[in-house]
């Protein structure tokens, strides 16, 4: 499914988790356990889709989450509940998660367990080592609202207070308390567009601008879950924007099959008396969040001559060039903030020119969360 249909809720969900460390009221055998209690805030089934745009604080959508407990090297610790007759609940599932509150307790922990890893709609079926080993996750799968990956890892600090456990066999142990807090965040940026909107000229150059297609391109196609990183080669599906015979080229020719999630076709026609035009629906793009900006293209027709345009950078309200693409941030074509939370891409009349290929945008970030983007041309 595209994305252009969905809109992702944003922000994140917030995870509190304490641990504690066996004193020595413990036998023996078990007073080098651990036990890891978690306290689960804020983390709840999303219900329904946002609507046309995401508004500053509002949560990414959680399907399903799991805890890992790990240590420094990678290894996986299993845990109990607290009368050590069971193993301990380690996945919350869609029904879990819409219960409501959540409360978890991981006891009889191997100490050598320092950390605590959260993942988010991956699903029940992977161990941290098989998990660590997926490694990469592709840009094509991360287009979803509710397939987006969520990840966030914490070691254990300690804290004040103390914890007390009864086995099963009757003992009961005194534990020193120890937390960690996790954000579970995607690994991606969102840009959104809503529509068009062309600043004509006192005497209007052009009397009909109809906008045919919007695309992006100069992304990476895969990222590190763990850490991150990007890798492989940036896909550009234009080699030389500036070959007007190479773009024409790629621009006149259709995908084969399904539509892929960063090229969108419409038929806006705007004039001078009507300047704006929305797209049929709100459009959104998930790039990796890196240091590279992705290049938006955009093909038109200025009375019925064929012209297109492409982003050169993208700026924020007051002019500075946005250099790095943050992880749940939203990128929202603004023009230049004139109005607040607009979505739609500014293009001046005197811009449009089929020997002038480049165009500026503006981008207004606020935390995924969102940010106001307009391209200048």
């Amino acid at each position: 499914m595209k994305l252009t249909k969905l809109m992702l809720s944003a922000s994140v969900a917030a995870l509190a988790l304490v641990a504690c460390n066996k004193q020595d009221t413990a036998p023996e055998t078990l007073k080098r356990l651990k036990t890891v209690e978690i306290s689960l805030e804020n983390v709840a089934l999303t219900k329904g889709l946002a609507g046309p745009k995401i508004e500053a604080g509002d949560a990414v959508i959680l399907n399903d989450f799991k805890i890992f407990l790990t240590d420094d090297s990678g290894n996986e610790y299993t845990a109990k509940i607290a009368d050590g007759s069971a193993d301990a609940q380690t996945y919350w599932s869609t029904v879990d998660l819409s219960s409501g509150a959540i409360k978890a307790t991981f006891h009889y922990v191997d100490p050598n367990c320092t950390k605590v890893v959260a993942v988010g709609n991956l699903g029940d079926d992977l161990t941290f080592a098989e998990y660590e080993a997926l490694a990469n996750i592709k840009i094509d799968d991360q287009q979803e609202q509710d397939k987006l990956v969520l990840y966030d890892i914490k070691e254990l600090e300690k804290a004040t207070g103390q914890h007390t456990d009864t086995n099963v066999n009757g003992t009961t142990y005194v534990s020193d308390v120890y937390k960690a807090d996790l954000v579970l965040a995607p690994r991606v940026s969102r840009f959104e567009v809503d529509g068009f909107t062309v600043k004509f000229n006192t005497e209007p150059k052009y009397q009909t601008i109809k906008i045919t297609q919007l695309a992006f391109q100069n992304y990476y196609p895969e990222t590190s879950v763990v850490t991150g990183t990007e890798s492989g080669t940036l896909v550009n599906h234009i080699a030389d924007l500036d070959d007007q015979s190479e773009t024409y080229t790629w621009l006149d020719t259709p995908e084969a099959g399904t539509t892929p999630w960063y090229r969108d076709y419409f038929d806006l026609t705007i004039t001078p008396a009507a300047p704006t035009q929305d797209t049929p629906d709100p459009l959104a793009y998930h790039i990796f969040s890196c240091s590279e900006a992705p290049v938006m293209v955009i093909k038109l027709l200025a009375d019925g001559q064929p012209a297109y345009l492409y982003s050169k950078g993208f700026y924020k309200t007051d002019g500075t060039e946005v250099t790095e693409f943050e992880e749940g941030k939203i990128y929202r074509m603004s023009a230049k903030g004139e109005v607040e939370n607009d979505g739609s891409i500014p293009i001046k009349e005197d811009d449009i020119d089929p020997m002038d290929r480049c165009l500026e945008i503006t981008v207004d970030v606020v935390d995924w969360a969102v940010e106001l983007v307009y391209p200048e041309f």
